[in-house]
């Protein structure tokens, strides 16, 4: 019974020890700045538009230089890994599929070595005689590891097409 009176209680004694900072010490971390640049920013987007140049011409080296080792992303409602994804972008190439994407202004949020980067990718999509416009909305997690932004996580999905 001790035991569990003791466990019941930690979870306050913690959310109370948080509670009872004093204001000055919350007031310095909430104005603590960012640790990243202009430079990171235009890093993540530099990222962003390689990668997606990457699955264009089919280049498996690229795409796993541009991703992390457990990346994955969320496209067509399924979860893809990196080299999952490149197949299937591949495959679509083969069967005569062509995918036009043009990546527009990303929206990078960025603190230190993290990242979060949303954008709307306009573009086309069908066979070479029959193409239909696309638009995506898609977003992604980037982290910096050795001085290189790396994409994580992906996600995309169609744009709702009602005005």
């Amino acid at each position: 019974m001790k035991l569990v009176l003791a466990c019941l209680a930690a979870p306050a004694f913690l959310i109370s020890c948080q509670s009872a900072a004093p204001a000055d010490a919350r007031a310095a971390r909430a104005s603590q700045t960012s640790c990243a640049t202009d430079s990171d920013a235009r890093q993540v987007s530099g990222t962003i538009k390689s990668f997606f140049a990457a699955l264009a011409k089919d280049d498996d080296a690229a795409v796993t230089r541009l991703t992390t080792s457990d990346f994955y992303a969320y496209d067509v409602g399924k979860r893809y890994t990196g080299p999952e994804l490149s197949r299937l972008i591949a495959d679509l190439h083969r069967s005569g599929r062509v995918l036009e994407w043009n990546i527009g202004p990303v929206d990078a949020r960025i603190d230190c070595n993290l990242a979060f980067a949303a954008w709307e990718n306009v573009g086309a999509s069908g066979t070479a005689s029959e193409m239909k416009p696309r638009t995506w909305l898609e977003s992604a997690l980037l982290v910096r590891e050795d001085d290189r932004w790396l994409i994580r996580f992906l996600h995309s999905t169609p744009k709702d097409p009602r005005p």
